[in-house]
């Protein structure tokens, strides 16, 4: 069987490449009979139809693959019925919101079957039965439309050993290069799952909807070995950093001990540095000292709020305002930068909350400061919400399709608009400095690069907004020295 993955991305973000069907394809190639492509329509939203019918084309899947995420369901809805109209394929949605909304998700239109948890071996019994004509009954986790019923397989499954999969094959992206080119970075992964349940993100939900164990861990020096593997495959194609997205990076100190001596070892962690995602409880002065002497360019860190009761009462992080300035000091003392993540306009927020994060924000000075808009993408985030007072607006949640811009709620004191604004104003008090140091560092490069830089990004079809933010976060800038 022939199975081709859709990568749905059409509202102009091409911020990641899919980890999830990325690793899903290079397994059915290289441990199944079965034949694996990636359809990409990233760059290609102008005329994306015209691509998913050239990628039809070219492989001639017999089955269609997308990962599900909720921010992002217009989108699969649509593909969805493109190619039910046109292709009469079946449709098979695994990821997060299949996995958690499973009935839901099956009740789409165009959606054959959905796959709970890790799709590794659930997607090869798949595409074995469907290649014998057989039924999917009984495959765990696997649900399906049979003579108008939908039939709910059992359980579903965690994979519990990371160090037998294949690593990524990342020349399944045809569009690779231009990844490179606009982000510098490739993304990786050594672990799945989180210990943690922050309300505002899904990760738990898909915890609540397999039993075993979630959280699992790679071998640290298979993960060093495979960071190695791919500087030397795409050194010389605008790769500058190793986007690590493992969510709990830094919580084990010994693993992370063992991936820093491992990485080191591989010799290239001066030249290739990585970033990753932590938390500012996980950090202390020696944890610092092993990252920034291992390559470690970047932390990750969600801060969330600049107000005390905000972040930790709401948000759960249980962190004070001076040891976040503490970690900051210490981190940069070992050369290591910081990527802080805050949030706007949620539960109990006020303009003076939201001015609290923004004052700490100017304060820390992060390499790289984002302000994300608050958007309900849990059932406990939608209840926390109306908690406080607030409410959704219905029609801004429809059109939502990013976890960026644009506000959807309102809380007690804010509306939907005034949070844009904070958002604005956010920026503007935070990026001043950046973009200083920017021209600094570069003089007349910058002016030249960031030209050409949006000059392609529109001739490819990418969102003018999302261009000029990711050239100042990624675009050569994004290993600061």
């Amino acid at each position: 069987m022939r199975i081709s993955f859709v990568n749905s991305l059409l509202g102009g973000d091409f911020s990641a490449l899919d980890i999830a069907i990325t690793s899903l394809a290079t397994y059915i190639n290289e441990r199944t009979e079965h034949k694996a492509s990636i359809i990409d329509l990233a760059f290609h939203r102008r005329h994306w139809k015209k691509t998913l019918e050239a990628g039809i084309r070219k492989y001639r899947p017999e089955v269609i693959g997308i990962s599900s995420n909720t921010m992002y369901m217009k989108y699969v809805k649509t593909i969805m019925q493109e190619i039910k109209d046109e292709y009469r394929l079946p449709v098979i949605l695994g990821g997060h919101h299949a996995s958690i909304y499973p009935e839901k998700t099956l009740g789409l239109e165009g959606c054959s079957a959905v796959c709970i948890g890790d799709g590794e071996e659930s997607l090869a019994q798949i595409l074995e039965r469907m290649g014998k004509g057989e039924s999917l009954e009984g495959i765990p986790g696997v649900w399906f439309k049979a003579n108008g019923r939908i039939i709910r397989g059992e359980g579903g499954y965690f994979r519990q050993n990371l160090d037998d999969l294949p690593a990524c094959d990342w020349d399944l992206w045809e569009d690779l290069d231009k990844y490179f080119y606009y982000l510098g970075m490739i993304y990786l992964i050594g672990s799945r799952g989180c210990p943690y349940k922050c309300t505002y993100c899904d990760a738990h939900g898909i915890a609540k909807a397999v039993g075993g164990k979630y959280f699992r861990l790679k071998d640290p020096k298979l993960y060093a070995q495979e960071l190695a593997l791919n500087w030397r495959k795409y050194k010389n194609r605008h790769l500058r950093l190793a986007q690590l997205f493992d969510p709990v990076f830094t919580m084990d100190d010994s693993w992370v001990d063992e991936f820093c001596q491992a990485y080191c070892a591989e010799g290239i962690h001066k030249e290739f540095r990585y970033s990753v995602f932590s938390r500012i409880d996980h950090l202390n002065e020696e944890k610092l000292r092993m990252l920034g002497s291992s390559g470690c360019a970047l932390l990750r860190v969600g801060i969330e709020a600049g107000d005390p009761y905000i972040r930790n009462e709401i948000y759960g992080k249980n962190i004070g305002n001076e040891q976040i300035k503490e970690i900051f000091r210490m981190a940069k003392s070992y050369g290591i930068g910081f990527t802080a993540f805050y949030i706007l306009g949620g539960p109990a927020e006020t303009r003076a909350t939201c001015n609290a994060t923004i004052k700490l924000a100017v304060e820390l000075d992060a390499e790289r400061s984002a302000f994300f808009i608050f958007k309900p993408f849990t059932e406990e985030a939608a209840k926390q919400l109306i908690q406080y007072g607030g409410w959704i607006d219905t029609a801004l949640w429809n059109k939502a399709d990013n976890i960026t811009f644009d506000a959807v709620v309102y809380t007690k004191e804010l509306k939907p608009r005034e949070v844009n604004f904070l958002q604005k104003k956010a920026y503007f008090l935070t990026f001043g400095r950046r973009l200083l140091r920017m021209i600094h560092r570069q003089n007349l490069k910058y002016f030249t690069r960031l030209f050409i830089y949006m000059f392609r990004g529109l001739w490819d079809g990418l969102s003018y907004s999302y261009l000029m933010v990711y050239y100042h976060i990624y675009g050569y800038d994004n290993v600061d020295k």
